[in-house]
């Protein structure tokens, strides 16, 4: 059995193990020094594994777990022990495709064991518990910008392998990073392994939030919105559409037809009052001449748009007059003379006799 940090017991216990000769055998511990590099720096250009808690290590290694018999799937304890205070965390191992001597890390893993490249880091290999419970804390309020958290979150974590008390590991979504903290996993007090398990994941308010009051001041800017009479503040996405659909709807309401917009009247004087008012003019739509054009409405130059025709009340438009394009009075003449072919009438040389 191997005892992890904070006194937590972390081993194969129980039936695990091999007995040989009556006697009870215990599993021997992988445990070595290996210089550290970020995965950047990998020569198989493995930049998605930055966004995961995995690691690349030497064939070498898998040799000799596989000779210890190591209980899948892998998990491995890593440790600084040059720092000024001892740090460490929980990885998976991705490939052993990594130099001899060497180890591929996650640069936010790079971070949290404050390793330079090239730094010793021991790898020792663990048994941790399956977790039920984790409870994460998103370091930007970015993060309440994704529709679906949940979604996002099951999806990143199927790259990660166990997750430690204190990590502040990165996840990416849509091309942009997002940094997130553990601050507690159970049954563990310290970390947990959460490959094949059904794992509950709960949300701390992300730093630099600020919890909206229950009813907005007079003067709150547009930037929130209530709702159930709680304000929220909106996304900023949200925001953009907003704008976007008032600026579409003022300008199909300034520019869209309207028929029949006058007032009727009465004979009796019950609406002379109304009589009195300024009828306002109907607007049509229809394209004009430059030439024509009233002098009321001005055609906006390099504009394809339809000028205003003002017409009196009652007055109906159906388009000017024809005026045909050069040349094609000669279409005509040629039209006109080869109807003119075979008017004559025909004739028969015998008579239908009469019954």
């Amino acid at each position: 059995m191997f005892a992890d940090d904070d006194g937590d017991n972390f081993g194969f216990g129980g039936t695990f193990g091999h007995r040989q000769g009556g006697l009870h055998m215990r599993q021997r511990q992988f445990s070595r020094y290996y210089s550290a590099y970020p995965v950047a720096a990998h020569p198989g250009n493995k930049a998605d594994a930055n966004y995961g808690g995995k690691i690349f290590m030497p064939a070498s290694a898998l040799e000799e777990l596989s000779r210890l018999e190591i209980v899948y799937p892998m998990l491995f304890k890593l440790e600084n022990d040059e720092a000024a205070t001892s740090k460490r965390t929980h990885c998976g191992v991705l490939e052993f495709t990594a130099e001899e001597g060497r180890v591929y890390l996650p640069q936010w893993m790079m971070e949290t064991l404050a390793l330079t490249p090239g730094s010793p880091v021991k790898v020792i290999n663990v048994a941790l518990l399956h977790g039920s419970l984790v409870k994460l804390q998103p370091q930007s309020t970015d993060f309440l910008d994704i529709s679906d958290h949940r979604a996002v979150l099951e999806n990143a974590l199927r790259k990660f392998s166990a997750l430690t008390v204190g990590d502040i590991v990165t996840i990416e979504y849509n091309n942009r990073e997002y940094r997130i903290a553990v601050l507690e996993t159970k049954p563990s007090p310290s970390a947990i392994n959460i490959v094949e398990t059904d794992l509950s994941v709960d949300f701390a308010a992300p730093l630099g939030y600020v919890e909206p009051s229950a009813r907005a001041p007079s003067g709150a800017s547009s930037n929130s919105m209530a709702v159930d009479g709680i304000s929220r503040p909106s996304s900023s996405i949200a925001k953009d559409i907003r704008q976007k659909e008032e600026a579409a709807k003022s300008e199909i309401s300034s520019t869209r037809f309207a028929a029949f917009r006058g007032s009727g009247f009465r004979l009796s004087s019950a609406n002379k009052d109304k009589a009195d008012a300024p009828i306002p003019a109907p607007r049509s739509y229809a394209s004009t001449p430059d030439n024509d054009a009233p002098a009321t409405e001005t055609s906006h130059a390099g504009q394809d748009q339809p000028v205003p025709l003002d017409l009196p009340i009652g007055t109906l438009f159906f388009g000017y007059d024809y005026v045909p394009p050069p040349g094609s009075e000669l279409d005509d003449n040629a039209d006109t003379k080869e109807a003119d072919k075979f008017k004559g009438k025909g004739q028969v040389l015998r008579q239908r006799r009469k019954r």
